[in-house]
C-alpha cells in the first residue's frame, strides 16, 4: 500500500526524502547532501523531524538532478 502525505496546513501533497530520491533517481543521502549544501530547496520538517517537499519544490529538485555533474559543479 502506498501512502500519500498531505500537508495539514495547506492541504497540498508533499513528498518525503525517500520519495524525492526515488523520483529523481538518486539516493536519500544525495538529497540530504544537496539540501545541506543549499543546492535544492530546504525541506519542511514535521514533528518527527521527517523532511518534506511540495510538488513545486520537487520539480526544482528534479531539474537540478537532471543536470550533468559538470553543470552542478558550476553552481
Amino acid at each position: 500500500m502506498r501512502v500519500i502525505t498531505i500537508d495539514e496546513e495547506t492541504g497540498k501533497r508533499v513528498y518525503s526524502r525517500k520519495e524525492v530520491a526515488s523520483l529523481c533517481g538518486v539516493s536519500t543521502q544525495t538529497i540530504r547532501l544537496w539540501e545541506d549544501a543549499g543546492k535544492i530547496p530546504s525541506s519542511v520538517r514535521d514533528e518527527n523531524d521527517y523532511r518534506y517537499w511540495t510538488e513545486e519544490e520537487l520539480e526544482l529538485i528534479q531539474r537540478y538532478a537532471g543536470k550533468s555533474v559538470k553543470e552542478r559543479h558550476k553552481e
